[in-house]
């Protein structure tokens, strides 16, 4: 992980980042007559190169357990890349960009620790479908007989156990003081300690349907993986309780791109320590020799042109 210095990132902000966002919109030569896969196309690649950076949104400096900032694109993780482009995606001025970023990553656009959506399947996929700024299509994809490949994976969210799990670390201010922190936690954990134990389905494309026995994979099944979707990868039931306090379906998300007849995964990847454009076939070929990855889930995104003001359809 990289390190970060959170009085930089806040303190840079404000007009400069405003500037910055306006030029990237400026910097596509006439972004206003793409289509929504071009935008994500065309921005995402912007920041091919830019460092990981695990944890790289909070609150902002008025956040009281986070106050690392709430925009930046110098640096992501892989949700905070993914939703940090659609944001701009769906947007076209700096302003209109910060509503959809709220709108995407806090539960009714609300900025707060516990509203934010800190997991991909139940609160990420849950809240934004609902909004109608994703879809999930897992379900659509179909073998040579025209019949469903999908299988579904459960679990059982345990929020409180997380939120029990979090340390002083998670508890970022602007002027650090380990007394304050560590008071700061047990009020967050006393909080999340009143959140719900929810189950959590998703649809995935096993990995057995994408590759045969020898791994080669079905291009049949591949050829219906949209330009620009949204791919998650999925590992049903996956036991992190001793880690983080929880069971998740959903490990790592980033954008599928059709390039020159090639798939390509464009993902803020923490093993390269970037983002970077790979093969998705030979991602996820490589991914066969992993116990817990079975699979992913194929989500798009639903606006055809950046929304209004309000960040709304």
């Amino acid at each position: 992980m990289l390190a970060f210095n959170i009085y930089a990132v806040n303190d840079l902000y404000s007009k400069e980042f405003d500037q910055s966002i306006e030029q990237l919109y400026h910097t596509i030569p006439d972004i206003s007559k793409l289509n929504m896969q071009a935008r994500l196309d065309q921005i995402s690649s912007l920041f091919v190169g830019r460092p990981y950076i695990l944890g790289s949104l909070g609150e902002g400096e008025t956040g009281y357990f986070d106050q690392m900032t709430l925009y930046r694109t110098d640096g992501f993780d892989c949700e905070t890349y993914v939703t940090s482009v659609l944001a701009l995606a769906l947007a076209n001025t700096p302003s209109e960009y910060k509503i959809c970023l709220q709108k995407l990553r806090y539960k009714d656009g609300k900025i707060s620790f516990t509203n934010r959506n800190h997991f991909t399947a139940l609160d990420w996929n849950g809240n934004n479908q609902k909004q109608g700024y994703v879809k999930d299509i897992t379900r659509s994809f179909t073998d040579e007989k025209n019949q469903p490949v999908f299988k579904v994976a459960e679990t059982v969210v345990n929020k409180p156990g997380w939120y029990q799990h979090l340390s002083s670390k998670s508890i970022r201010l602007n002027k650090p003081d380990f007394e304050e922190a560590n008071k700061r936690l047990t009020q967050l954990q006393q909080r999340g300690s009143k959140l719900p134990v929810a189950k959590e389905k998703i649809d995935y494309l096993p990995l057995t349907a994408l590759f045969d026995a020898s791994g080669n994979p079905n291009l049949h099944l591949f050829m219906q993986i949209p330009n620009g979707a949204i791919i998650e990868i999925v590992r049903p039931n996956w036991d992190l309780t001793q880690a983080i306090g929880t069971h998740l379906n959903v490990s790592h998300l980033g954008f599928a791109f059709w390039k020159d007849g090639h798939l390509i995964f464009r993902q803020a990847s923490s093993n390269l320590g970037k983002v970077v454009d790979v093969s998705l076939m030979d991602y996820l070929k490589d991914a066969l020799s992993s116990p817990t990855i079975k699979g992913i889930n194929v989500q798009t995104v639903a606006p055809e042109k950046p929304l209004n003001a309000e960040c709304s359809l």
